[in-house]
């Protein structure tokens, strides 16, 4: 151990000297503060003793100095003195002194000292050592977070939250988070959206993300409903999640089709339908994701018509148990107060919902700490917009056009558990490639399997659907029939000729239902008085494809659709 004499009198640092070599410290000394500040900077002594009255620049002054040198490096430094004023042992402390002696001095009390002072010095410049080992390590880290959400962004969010119908907050507590959100649309040029919350916080929570992400995001390309995804999203949590770690999570469906708005909502407590002058609560009717068996599993799904100018509000409980400094939460209540902000109003500016609810709660909670994940999404159900948005998405591998052709049979129970428009599209897909796959020609099988199957096998009437109630009905008796169906079956073939541009598809849907009059159909379409709740589908058809034929009975339909790779 080196140590520094700061001392104006000779006498008094030869006799220090003399102690402190007996004891087996090495010794460097100074005649005034000045002197000192030099030898400090030359030899980096591991403790000082200094003088407080010297020529030039004193103890005090001296001592301040070599604390601002020291830096984070703790360098003990006792005062000699024989002074026993308060004030003058205060101003030494006040300085950065750490210990007096006394004069005359005692050797054992030197060594004392300075053994208690090596000991504090060794524990702090430990520490030191430690803090700066941690911070580099906590640098390190922070560098390969970030590089890690980088790649798991890009990973979660191949689909369209950028998409201006999409309004999203997310405020993590972390860099990693148990909240998920993803966006899709499907090939007929509907709208899929997920709100998600994961047990727990941090990157534990977000893992489970990976798995999530990767079945949304293939099975709505696909063009599958929300209740495939749903249960398949359920079936792979339940096997790859640990025990006690699950999804609460509402899947929305926003049909640009029909018009409607199907949901699927489990453990999600803050999810609405915003309608203009009335506010539908989207309410929790399943269990969170990863907790039941496929066989106990419900992937039933909740129907709403919808226009334009509606919106869905999703957010996780993050919002809601958002607490003030009294420890008061946020709570259901003084979410859907900010629901009604434009309601019954008597000027013609709205105020925006998404930036009213985010102000509401900045208010209310006045800088308080965020106890849990907080992600809030407002989602305007344009429904000329996300067909625009349908059609933009990505660019696919041209293949060359060739002559294929192929035929499916699906009987009632197989009827029952599969939507064979996806398959269909996944077939093409594969042999034709993903050009293939227009929102125009998906929307076209779609319409051909609904009329086969709900007028054919399931003989529901369209007329019902004149009034809202009755479009409502029209679903409730669809899935009562469906469920007790227990004969019947669809046929489909697909055959493909090349053309110069693409090709033509040659489509038949031929079911053993009795069929249905489609001569009164096309009727009901041509008489500008009737309200057109029903029939659209049949429209659409005819609008997309180059020709349409029935047979007589009507549960047999031929068309041919054109699609062009370029």
């Amino acid at each position: 151990m080196k140590i520094l004499i700061v001392d104006d009198e000779l006498s008094n640092r030869m006799i220090l000297s003399a102690i402190l070599k007996k004891e087996g410290y090495t010794v460097v000394p100074a005649v005034n503060g000045q002197e000192a500040i030099e030898v400090f900077q030359q030899e980096e002594p591991d403790l000082v003793l200094m003088d407080i009255m010297m020529p030039v620049m004193d103890g005090y002054e001296a001592t301040r100095k070599i604390k601002a040198l020291s830096q984070e490096k703790f360098t003990p430094i006792i005062f000699l003195t024989a002074m026993t004023d308060e004030q003058a042992l205060r101003r030494c402390v006040d300085v950065g002194g750490d210990d007096f002696l006394s004069k005359p001095y005692n050797q054992v009390i030197i060594k004392a000292k300075i053994d208690a002072l090596e000991r504090m010095s060794q524990l702090y410049n430990t520490v030191y050592k430690q803090k700066r080992e941690l911070v580099a390590h906590q640098e390190h880290e922070s560098k390969e977070q970030e590089v890690a959400r980088k790649v798991f962004d890009s990973i979660l969010n191949p689909g369209c939250l950028s998409a201006d119908n999409i309004k999203l907050h997310l405020s993590p507590m972390s860099l990693f988070n148990g909240d998920v959100v993803l966006a899709a649309v499907k090939p007929t040029g509907g709208l899929h959206v997920l709100f998600g919350d994961f047990t727990g916080h941090g990157l534990a929570a977000s893992l489970g993300a990976l798995p999530l992400s990767d079945v949304f995001y293939s099975m709505t390309a696909k063009g599958y409903s929300i209740h495939d995804v749903v249960r398949e999203i359920n079936r792979k949590l339940k096997h790859q999640l640990p025990t006690g770690m699950f999804l609460a999570a509402c899947l929305v469906e926003i049909d640009t089709i029909n018009n409607i708005l199907k949901y699927w909502n489990g453990a999600i407590p803050a999810a609405w339908l915003h309608k203009g002058d009335s506010v539908v609560e989207l309410k929790s009717r399943h269990l969170p994701l990863g907790i039941l068996d496929d066989s106990s599993f419900s992937d039933k799904v909740d129907i709403i018509e919808i226009n334009d100018n509606d919106k869905v509000i999703l957010s996780t409980d993050g919002i809601l148990e958002a607490e003030n400094s009294s420890g008061e939460m946020f709570g259901v209540e003084r979410f859907t107060d900010c629901l009604q902000v434009n309601m019954n109003k008597t000027d013609s500016a709205d105020i925006d919902l998404f930036e009213h609810i985010l102000d509401t709660l900045e208010t209310f909670i006045q800088g308080q700490e965020q106890s849990d994940d907080v992600t809030l999404g407002v989602i305007s159900c344009d429904m000329d917009y996300i067909n625009q948005l349908a059609s933009q998405r990505g660019s696919y591998k041209k293949f060359v056009p060739t002559h294929w052709e192929f035929e499916l049979l699906f009987y009632y129970d197989c009827i029952k558990t599969i939507d064979p428009v996806p398959l269909i599209n996944q077939i093409m897909g594969e042999i034709q490639g993903h050009q293939i796959q227009q929102d125009k020609l998906s929307t076209v099988l779609t319409e051909l399997f609904c009329n086969a199957l709900d007028h054919g096998l399931l003989g529901l009437d369209s007329s019902i659907k004149s009034s809202p109630e009755g479009f409502m009905q029209f679903y409730t008796d669809k899935e009562e029939r469906l469920n007790k169906l227990d004969s019947g079956s669809i046929k489909i073939s697909v055959k493909n000729i090349p053309t110069d541009t693409g090709g033509d598809l040659f489509i038949i849907f031929e079911d053993s239902g009795q069929g249905f009059d489609v001569s009164s159909l096309e009727k009901t379409q041509t008489d500008k008085e009737s309200p057109m709740f029903s029939g659209r589908g049949l429209s659409l058809i005819k609008n997309y494809c180059q020709s349409v034929s029935f047979n007589d009975a009507g549960n047999r339909v031929e068309c041919i659709y054109s699609w062009s790779n370029t």
